[in-house]
């Protein structure tokens, strides 16, 4: 039976201010494909925006990985139209475009934005091996014109994060009409969802293992809570918007908006460790809170018909910061909790994985990013062969 399944999707964030502005800009994205099927829909958006967006107009090419040969152009539409009107708030889908996918084929998505518009929501990635963007000075897709864009002045809202990143305006879903009945794999949980290396190691793992089979999307928002939502924090701008409702009230809308998974993966709780403290809220939560708010997101996931694989929380000593042990005691009880009455099908204790044998509250060396909190390459590929294994059984099953 036919069914639109989701190739690429990260959550559009809103960061609660204007980021930047795009005018007379050509965005072009790649974007890895393990997906086979008959048409093609990219999700257009300008979710969290006062006003509408204007695109030009937009494109989608399909690129052979082996090869490198591309398909013919093929246009996005909206309603007939190839000038994609947006209405603030809204993020519908292009119309259906008719065209044999295979996966071994990426795909390519060029928008043009004419028109000065100011973007306070993108969808980013650090790790942009999965995919990625450039962003240039002119319409790319109709004259020869030469050109480019520093993408810190383009976007100097992103420009102050340590980490370099990637990121598109305008899109936060690319979805296949698929016959095979892949399997969708959602993950969900915070920065160290979203900045990839986890999740494109991952990908790389399973795409490389189930060609045609299943495909991941990506729920992670940087600094996101499980329990509460985003604290606010004066100094920053937008006040911490950027960090999104708690995770039990956007599971829904961020990973079972455009179809739900047919298997979640749920990595969250280090951030309600520690931001009541360190932000100094009136209420911290207790292990057992954070333990029932993890169970919460798992049981809305089963109630859309997925298969749950859940993860203790990794350790993310560092500073020696005053309040380190009061946040590890936490951490501690949340796992021994999570161990003893796992929420999900199937446990992963990244925790065990990751932790320095000789000091528990620390990562491995060589592990994380330089910050005691974040895997680069070789944690997240070591993260990625635990939980592949843990969906092994349930993959073979599909």
């Amino acid at each position: 039976m036919k069914r639109w399944t989701s190739s690429w999707r990260y959550v559009p964030v809103d960061y609660g201010y204007e980021l930047g502005c795009y005018e007379s800009t050509t965005q072009t994205a790649t974007f890895r494909n393990n997906l086979e099927g008959t048409a093609v829909r990219v999700r257009l958006n300008n979710r969290y925006a006062e006003a509408p967006m204007e695109i030009t107009h937009g494109s989608l090419w399909l690129r052979d990985r082996e090869s490198g040969k591309l398909s013919r152009e093929l246009p996005l539409t909206l309603n007939g139209e190839t000038r994609l009107l947006l209405p603030p708030g809204e993020a519908p889908y292009c119309d259906p475009i008719p065209c044999p996918v295979s996966a071994r084929e990426d795909f390519i998505v060029q928008l043009y934005f004419e028109k000065k518009t100011p973007i306070r929501c993108v969808c980013v990635t650090w790790a942009a091996l999965s995919w990625g963007s450039t962003q240039k000075t002119g319409d790319f897709g109709k004259t020869d014109a030469l050109g480019f864009t520093v993408k810190s002045k383009l976007m100097p809202g992103l420009s102050a994060d340590p980490y370099p990143n990637q990121y598109v305006a305008g899109i936060s879903d690319i979805s296949v009409e698929t016959e095979n009945s892949p399997c969708l794999i959602g993950l969900f949980g915070d920065s160290i969802t979203q900045m990839s290396y986890f999740s494109d190691s991952l990908i790389q793992l399973l795409y490389n293992k189930y060609p045609g089979q299943c495909a991941v999307i990506n729920g992670g928002i940087c600094g996101n809570r499980v329990q509460k939502s985003h604290p606010v924090i004066e100094m920053m701008p937008g006040k911490g918007a950027q960090f999104g409702i708690s995770g039990i009230d956007r599971f829904r809308a961020d990973l079972c908006g455009d179809g739900a998974p047919d298997m979640t993966f749920i990595l969250e709780g280090v951030n309600d460790c520690s931001h009541s403290i360190v932000f100094r809220e009136p209420d911290v939560p207790t292990a057992r809170d954070i333990r029932d708010a993890l169970a919460n997101v798992a049981d809305q996931a089963k109630a859309a018909g997925s298969r749950v694989v859940c993860s203790t929380i990794m350790p993310f000593g560092a500073w020696g910061e005053p309040w380190r042990d009061q946040v590890e005691g936490i951490r501690q009880e949340v796992n021994r909790l999570l161990r003893e009455e796992t929420p999900g099908d199937i446990l992963v204790d990244l925790d065990a994985v990751m932790r320095d044998p000789d000091r528990p509250d620390v990562m491995q060396a060589g592990m994380h990013l330089g910050d005691g909190v974040h895997p680069g390459w070789p944690g997240g590929e070591k993260m990625a062969r635990a939980v592949a294994e843990a969906m092994a059984p349930l993959l073979a099953n599909q």
